[in-house]
């Protein structure tokens, strides 16, 4: 029971230190990231410029097993994008030799696969639905008992707190089949509901879920007690609580994840500290750098192993692994660009991981701006952008006219400079919204500054 509690608390002081240990003002890890917006600020009057940079999970969907957006077992409290269909198939595979044998003797050696398919019908909400086949060898003679498909309903609604918490109601509905003639099944119907959370630590790319679930019985079996088929499956004769903690890190094409899934079976004889639970560790990779496909593996490490007759056993070791395709996402959403070390492209946005400066009050450009402009340039060209639109944008403290001209003044500066490396003029548009435009208050200084920005976006 320590164990699994100094699990929880190393999982949760993880994401914590991680936080921590980033400055303020701190733009995150050195090498390019996803960001949701590029917004360049420039204070009028200073030649100082920040950069303010923003990564969110919701902008990294990838579906888990459920067809819902999580790890493997944890779920995420943000749904699939409005809209997407996602699909795939999952599988688990153990052979140990101190299962439970309930007089038969031996070992037992399970494998089991999973189809899935989840979808958004509407913004925040989404549908999913699991069927999972498995069968297992065990005892000494011995003996083969398999599921012959069970079927697992679910649906979440997300509600964003803000754009790094957010959190989502689950409700299951379980039909879980007759196994075969080994150990026939009795009522099969079972429900459960709970809550999931999560959390994004910006601007590190640290994600962190937590889920609280409670369920029905989920199978009474009417088989020979010596046999117990529930215990080789995910079934149980009680009233159970999930606990579930994940934390995951997008470093580029890799997600390596942790988590710490643990059941409670009320009314056994199993407690909480010896119930069945499992640690997981593995990575999720996107091999085409984007939100479409998506491929994981990992492990499974038993913890509490819930050697009782009616509680699912969970083994010292067990290989899972995953790939899932997600479509209905946007040309841009999946698409992937030819990008730079300090130019990245998401969703139709530049991603400028420098700054574009002027001289102070002008629309003239520093000569260490033009040299990333030739690298914008560069990623302009590899991607074959049509149109190009180039938006300059400012707070409210000086009058409308001026600010007008001054962002209409430095979008076209930037343009000039971009059509002399050889890119045609009719590529770009600009635009100058002044202040008409703000992003934040501009009551205050750090919503001013959200307002002073340069916007680069691709129309085509």
């Amino acid at each position: 029971m320590k164990l699994k509690f100094a699990i929880f608390f190393i999982i949760s002081c993880y994401s914590l230190l991680a936080l921590s240990e980033t400055p303020e003002g701190s733009t995150g890890p050195k090498e390019p990231k996803e960001l949701s917006v590029t917004e360049t600020t420039q204070q009028e009057g200073e030649e100082e410029v920040f950069a303010v940079e923003s990564t969110y999970r919701s902008q990294f969907i990838y579906p888990s097993n459920w067809g819902h957006a999580g790890v493997f077992r944890v779920r995420s409290a943000e749904s699939l994008p409005e809209g997407t269909l996602t699909f795939g198939i999952g599988g688990e595979f153990y052979s140990v030799s101190n299962a439970p044998n309930f007089g038969t003797g031996g070992g037992a050696e399970t494998i089991a696969e999973s189809l899935f398919v989840g979808y958004s019908p509407f913004k925040y909400f989404t549908l999913s639905a699991m069927r999972r086949n498995s069968s297992t060898t065990f005892g000494e003679p011995q003996q083969l008992i398999s599921s012959l498909g069970d079927i697992n309903f679910s649906a979440m609604y997300s509600f964003p707190v803000s754009k790094s918490f957010a959190i989502a109601p689950v409700a299951n509905l379980l039909i879980a089949s007759n196994f075969n003639n080994l150990a026939p099944a009795g009522t099969t119907f079972s429900a459960g509901a709970g809550l999931a959370f999560s959390v994004s630590f910006n601007p590190l790319p640290l994600f962190v879920h937590a889920n609280i679930l409670y369920h029905f019985p989920q199978i009474r079996t009417t088989g020979p007690v010596s046999v117990a088929p529930e215990t080789f499956f995910n079934f149980s004769r009680y009233h159970t609580i999930t606990l579930g903690l994940a934390a995951e890190l997008k470093l580029g094409d890799f997600i390596p994840f942790i988590e710490l899934f643990d059941t409670f079976h009320a009314n056994s004889s199993v407690s909480f500290g010896s119930s069945p639970s499992k640690i997981s560790v593995g990575t999720r990779i996107t091999p085409l750098s984007n939100k479409s496909l998506a491929l994981l593996v990992g492990a499974d490490i038993g913890l509490g192993k819930g050697l009782v007759a009616g509680v699912p056993f969970s083994p010292d070791y067990q290989i899972i692994g995953q790939v899932s395709y997600t479509v209905a996402l946007s040309q841009t959403e999946r698409h992937h660009y030819y990008t730079t070390k300090d130019v990245n492209i998401v969703d139709r946005k530049f991603i400028v991981r420098k700054n574009i400066n002027f001289k102070v009050a002008s629309a003239e450009l520093e000569p260490e701006s033009e040299k990333l402009l030739d690298e914008i340039a560069k990623v302009i060209k590899d991607n074959n952008v049509k149109k190009l639109l180039i938006v300059g944008h400012t707070d409210s403290t000086f009058t409308e006219d001026y600010n007008l001209k001054l962002s209409l003044d430095r979008a076209n500066s930037v343009k000039r400079h971009l059509v002399g490396q050889g890119i045609p003029e009719e590529t770009f548009m600009t635009q100058g919204y002044g202040k008409r435009k703000p992003r934040a208050s501009n009551i205050t200084e750090a919503g001013r500054a959200e307002n002073r920005r340069v916007e680069f976006l691709i129309l085509e």
